[in-house]
């Protein structure tokens, strides 16, 4: 069980909870509980991975000085991807108001690094699964976040001391939503097939 609520009811509690995890890009300065960010990361731990070996650790950042460097190394990174992409990622940008400003990263609480550990086998996709687990429990807790990748992560190293097998893979910020954004639906249609793709579809 995750926070202070039992999930006693059912699979559609879960189902419920994925609907309700949106995407958050403003947060609010409220603190948010260490307990509540270890039980979100432990939560993390227990997905899935290759072989069982977690190649993966987080690294929590709470250093204003530091998330403001990390701000600034990501908005550089962005600027000079909007610039060189072709005029149809820029429009398909532009579209959906994303800018190489990016707040939240100064705005939550707190930033969880995720970084792989990529002399291991299968890392990449254990890391992402382990997100996947991080983001859900997050809301459990009544909490935000949003699953950034930087344009170019390099310049993450030197400012978080990795190690040099340390790859890093996303960018997570935690806090309390400083935005309302209204719960999603799932949509099959068109993305399951039965026997091969494009054939008999989801019924």
């Amino acid at each position: 069980m995750m926070g202070n609520k039992s999930r006693a009811g059912g699979p559609e509690m879960l189902y419920e909870l994925m609907k309700k995890r949106r995407s958050v890009r403003k947060y609010l300065s409220q603190a948010v509980p260490q307990e509540k960010l270890l039980r979100v990361l432990r939560a993390g731990t227990l997905a899935p991975s290759g072989a069982d070996q977690r190649p993966y650790a987080y690294i929590v950042v709470d250093d204003p000085g530091l998330k403001r460097r990390i701000r600034e190394g990501c908005e550089a990174a962005e600027r000079a991807y909007h610039r060189r992409a072709p005029d149809w990622m820029k429009e398909w940008l532009a579209a959906r108001g994303i800018t190489p400003e990016k707040p939240f990263l100064t705005e939550a609480p707190y930033l969880v690094v995720v970084v792989g550990e990529a002399d291991k086998p299968y890392w990449l996709a254990s890391a992402w699964v382990s997100i996947a687990y991080i983001i859900l429990a997050a809301e459990e807790e009544g909490l935000a976040t949003l699953t950034y990748t930087p344009a170019k992560m390099g310049f993450l190293r030197e400012l978080l001391n990795l190690a040099e097998n340390h790859q890093p893979v996303a960018i997570i910020p935690v806090g309390y939503a400083g935005e309302r954004l209204p719960a999603k639906e799932a949509r099959i249609e068109g993305k399951v097939f039965y026997n091969g793709f494009g054939g008999a579809g989801a019924r």
